[in-house]
């Protein structure tokens, strides 16, 4: 009977040593249901592979992506319109980024809207006005670009975005 107690003893070790050590390396592979929740609803569409720059092809790659662990990098074009400065027009667009390298360069095209600058040292880029006005002929349509390395250089391209003003 003393023998078949020592075996239950050590079978409860076992287990309980094994679930401390299996907790860390389970909480080590685990991703971020955050990040897989940001890519629903065509969250993913503008998200791209933060370590290599690749889009998502929809929003299951980009939340298994996310859940994995994975970073993503953002470059959402908002198409509000907002007053003009100095001016009593409608001016449209804002952009803002998220998961750059710290100081990666940003640019919103087409080349006459001048909106360009770098990411913080978190690498976002708070919401930014491009104050577009409305009417203006080569703004209707508006793409951001940002580097996300050097060596190579790699450049990831936002969907184009059409111009609300109508």
């Amino acid at each position: 009977m003393h023998r078949f107690g020592c075996l239950v003893l050590i079978g409860v070790v076992a287990v309980a040593a094994s679930t401390v050590m299996a907790g860390p390396a389970g909480a080590a592979k685990g991703g971020d249901s955050e990040k897989a929740h940001a890519c629903q609803q065509g969250g993913h569409e503008n998200r791209f592979e933060a370590e290599t720059g690749r889009p998502f092809k929809n929003a299951g790659d980009c939340g298994s992506h996310g859940a994995q662990g994975g970073v993503a990098a953002a470059l959402p074009l908002e198409t509000r319109t907002d007053p003009c400065p100095d001016s009593d027009k409608l001016c449209w667009g804002v952009f803002s980024a998220s998961g750059l390298s710290a100081g990666a360069l940003w640019f919103v095209e087409p080349l006459n809207v001048t909106a360009n600058g770098s990411a913080d040292q978190n690498g976002n880029v708070e919401p930014t006005a491009l104050n577009v006005p409305c009417g203006t002929v080569g703004s209707d349509l508006l793409q951001a670009f940002a580097q996300i390395s050097d060596n190579p250089v790699t450049v990831i391209a936002s969907n184009e975005v059409p111009s609300p003003c109508g």
